[in-house]
């Protein structure tokens, strides 16, 4: 059977939970032994608790820091880098889906209200002059014909 110093060593050297029954125990063993004094086992037992986890935690973060160290090797990507991207696609999911639709499907907020209502009165002071000028569209006057005019130099109606 170990000394209560080697279980006592062990104990330190473990990446286990210790309870705070088994340091009693150990504690007991060393004071009968005469390792400690009896009036110490109950501080004894409280460090061994105490040491016992500090060292678990400090493999614990030896540990985690490799893994990411070699995954961040093999280029994999983290959690938050994930996160980011995800956010990212959904915004351009969005933009997306806002540019497809139709521009009366879209819903009307303040400034778009705003901007459709200059624009409907730009639409009817275009089409007042566009009735004036014989074949130009507002569209062409704005530099926004159709494909086809621009390629064959004119009008794609004559």
């Amino acid at each position: 059977m170990a000394s209560g110093r080697d279980q006592y060593l062990q104990a330190l050297a473990s990446v286990s939970e210790m309870t705070r029954t088994q340091a009693e125990r150990v504690a007991r063993l060393l004071a009968k032994q005469g390792e400690v004094q009896s009036g110490q086992v109950s501080r004894v037992a409280e460090d061994l608790v105490r040491r016992t986890q500090k060292n678990r935690e400090t493999v614990s973060r030896l540990i985690q820091r490799e893994v990411k160290r070699q995954l961040g090797l093999l280029g994999m990507a983290t959690r938050d880098e994930v996160a980011r991207l995800q956010q990212r696609v959904r915004a351009l999911e969005q933009a997306a889906e806002r540019s497809s639709q139709p521009a009366r499907a879209r819903p009307r907020t303040a400034s778009t209200a705003a901007g459709s209502s200059r624009a409907s009165t730009r639409a009817r002071t275009a089409g007042a002059s566009s009735r004036s000028s014989a074949g130009s569209t507002g569209a062409a006057r704005r530099g926004r014909g159709s494909t086809a005019a621009k390629r064959t130099g004119g009008d794609s109606g004559k």
